[in-house]
């Protein structure tokens, strides 16, 4: 079982990493910037943000290995795949 202040934590750190998406939104969206990085970055976000959800929401870090690998593939692959799309 996951205690409150896991969740807590958890939960301010998504909502941290939400809040750094909008910033680099905005500073991104200022002329002479690289469009690149900020879809990187964001990406990058993305991904740490599913892993939270996957292992502390989901309490997959609990279930079987499988099951984890299986949905932590998932929050890889589609990420990679939309900033290949980007960047092609």
């Amino acid at each position: 079982m996951i205690s409150v202040k896991n969740l807590f934590r958890t939960w301010l750190i998504l909502i941290i990493l939400t809040i750094i998406s909008i910033l680099l939104g905005e500073y991104f969206s200022l002329p002479n910037t690289h469009n690149m990085l900020f879809i990187i970055v964001v990406m990058l976000i993305v991904t740490l943000k599913g892993q939270q959800i996957i292992d502390l929401f989901m309490e997959l870090s609990l279930a079987p290995r499988k099951w984890r690998l299986l949905l932590m593939s998932y929050i890889v692959i589609v990420p990679s795949v939309i900033t290949l799309i980007y960047l092609i």
